[in-house]
């Protein structure tokens, strides 16, 4: 599995907005109910893996919000 794919499937599951919501303090706590649905969806795919496609996700998802917020100004 490959993290882009993990990171495809993450926004196309929660929405790019509740991945922000939920992870968007920094603090790695957040992201525990997440990372056990990873875990589910991905069974086969490697800890870092999963890690790096929340990463990659919750990146696309801030630049989405950021690119919102500035459409609105």
């Amino acid at each position: 599995m490959r993290p882009v794919q993990i990171a495809e499937a993450l926004i196309a599951s929660e929405g790019a907005a509740a991945l922000t919501d939920l992870c968007g303090s920094g603090r790695k706590g957040d992201a525990a109910p997440l990372r056990v649905v990873m875990m589910r969806m991905f069974p086969e795919a490697a800890y870092d893996e999963l890690e790096a496609g929340l990463q990659l996700a919750l990146t696309i998802a801030q630049l989405d919000r950021a690119e919102r917020d500035a459409m609105r100004h």
